[in-house]
């Protein structure tokens, strides 16, 4: 079974699973890592407990808030030390959590269904002042 985990400093993730669920109803496969919210929390034990907790048939695709953070850091030191089937993005985003819903139960390889939604995710991050200057541009005369 494809699992997620949506892991951030403080409380993005929660906030992005609700903007998530709000628009895609209820994930029972997502769960959500908010690092750094309580005094004496373990980052290393949490990551632990998430992957111990994974059978040998289960697929976890963590998405973190931000490449060369502290928690993308973290999960980055356990991947090469595990058996079980994690699989770490980084650049948390509703777009790219929305296709990721969207395509959770396809018969795709977990590799490249991650690859798949990470650049159509890409495409969505737009500078929108750009779009608009665009539109305003007198169009060339045919003459």
């Amino acid at each position: 079974m494809r699992k997620f985990l949506f892991a951030s400093h403080a409380y993005l993730a929660k906030g992005i699973l609700s903007s998530l669920e709000l628009i895609m109803g209820h994930q029972d496969n997502v769960k959500v890592l908010c690092a750094y919210t309580q005094d004496g929390f373990d980052i290393k034990q949490e990551i632990k407990n998430h992957i111990d907790a994974l059978s040998c048939h289960d697929e976890l695709i963590v998405v973190t808030d931000v490449l060369g953070g502290s928690v993308n850091n973290e999960f980055m030191s356990v991947l090469g030390g595990t058996d079980k089937n994690v699989y770490l993005v980084a650049g948390l985003n509703l777009a790219l959590l929305m296709s990721l819903a969207a395509r959770k139960d396809e018969d795709t390889a977990t590799e490249a269904l991650i690859t798949e939604c990470v650049e159509e995710a890409k495409e969505t991050i737009v500078f929108c002042n750009t779009l608009l200057q665009k539109t305003k541009e007198p169009e060339d005369e045919e003459f």
